[in-house]
């Protein structure tokens, strides 16, 4: 029996109710919804997919993640780049067997660095490509104990005030 679940490039709007059922059954350790047009993820997935340990929500039209995500207690790698992500979802930061978050590609601009530093097993939070402000990138920069990847910080037009 395949312990992965790939429904990536499937043009979904959500995650259909009959694999909410299926999974009931099943011990999925690798679940793959990249490439999609997926708004939201049910409160279900965390009971449903609670033994994952790698969870590819990335290409999407996300900008949240459901509480009842905490109930993924074996969660190492969440990749959510390439999404709507206006704010870092903490409630990744509250599970706490996760290692790797990749949020790169989104409109974050603002982390709470203090959090990332505080998880015990976080090793590396990709970045990349956010609009983080002057203030979140620096302090970001200087977090030790785990990897962050930044992009250099650009100055943007309605912040340069030398004219």
């Amino acid at each position: 029996e395949s312990q992965t679940l790939e429904l990536n490039s499937c043009s979904l709007m959500q995650i259909p109710d009959a694999v909410f059922s299926l999974m009931k059954l099943s011990h999925i350790l690798h679940c793959n919804l990249s490439c999609n047009m997926i708004t939201k993820i049910s409160p279900r997935f965390g009971t449903c997919f609670s033994h994952i340990t790698t969870l590819n929500l990335s290409s999407n039209r996300l900008s949240s993640i459901p509480k009842e995500v905490i109930k993924c207690s074996q969660l190492q790698s969440v990749d959510i780049s390439i999404n709507s992500f206006v704010v870092f979802p903490t409630i990744l930061l509250e599970i706490k067997s996760i290692t790797d978050i990749k949020a790169k590609n989104n409109f974050i601009a603002d982390v709470d660095d203090e959090a990332l530093e505080q998880h015990a097993n976080l090793e590396l939070v990709n970045l990349e490509e956010n609009p983080l402000d002057q203030p979140t990138h620096a302090r970001l920069s200087r977090v030790e104990g785990l990897r962050i990847v930044l992009t250099d910080r650009r100055v943007q037009e309605w912040e340069d005030l030398s004219c």
